[in-house]
């Protein structure tokens, strides 16, 4: 018997390029939501009980987060999760 492999359908560094660009618009949406929000980094942070230099390297697209730092970062803004990621545009 032959075991099929995984083939990724797109090549490594086309993986990284679209990596690299949802962490960008990923990091310009976590701004823009917390900015209307009216709260500093670190606020948000604190509420999200996640580091602050962690948070900041969300924030300038340094890190690309789990879903489960995304999901603590809409509670802390006090948003559901459906609702948060409808504003953002990929």
């Amino acid at each position: 018997m032959s075991s099929a492999k995984y083939k990724p359908s797109l090549s490594k560094p086309e993986q990284d390029k679209l990596r690299k660009q949802f962490t960008r618009k990923l990091a310009i949406h976590l701004r823009s939501v917390r900015e209307e929000k009216g709260l500093t980094q670190e606020d948000l942070a604190f509420k999200a009980g996640i580091n602050t230099a962690y948070y900041s390297h969300l924030e300038r697209g340094v890190y690309s987060p789990t879903m489960f730092v995304i999901w603590k970062i809409a509670e802390a803004l006090k948003i559901d999760l459906e609702n948060f990621m409808k504003g953002f545009d990929y």
